[in-house]
């Protein structure tokens, strides 16, 4: 008997890290910090919801809803891509407009509409939209 509850004491311990992570529903989204400049102009004129999964080699596919925005930046079109936090869908499909950005992640010798560049954006209300540039068109 000793053996059969030890046996499931440890089947049931190697079991549990696979169950056992946090989920954290309903998180805020980070608000822009007070000093912080956001000198670049960013008018959005359309978004789309897309899902955006990604996989490893052994594990499962994982889907999130991923938020992409037609912008004009510098006169140039690109697309941003970000993921869909609470506040994000409600300022950029209610009204496509004007807001101010600041790049995040600096390139050698790359302009400031390169595909891969961070950029914060921020709303109305001080909520910051972390988003990355996925496509430049004409």
């Amino acid at each position: 008997m000793k053996l059969f509850v030890a046996v499931l004491f440890l089947l049931l311990c190697s079991i549990a890290p696979l169950y056992g992570q946090k989920t954290r529903y309903g998180q805020e989204p980070p608000y822009a910090k007070k000093g912080v400049d956001y000198p670049i102009k960013v008018h959005i004129s359309g978004i789309h919801l897309r899902p955006y999964c990604t996989t490893g080699i052994g594990r499962e596919a994982s889907c999130e809803n991923a938020v992409y925005a037609d912008a004009i930046m510098n006169g140039i079109r690109i697309e941003l891509m970000g993921y869909s936090e609470t506040g994000t869908l409600k300022f950029l499909a209610s009204s496509p407009a004007d807001y101010q950005a600041r790049l995040m992640k600096n390139y050698i010798n790359a302009g400031l509409t390169t595909i891969g560049q961070k950029y914060e954006l921020v709303f109305p209300d001080r909520t910051i939209w972390q988003c990355t540039v996925t496509g430049i068109s004409e």
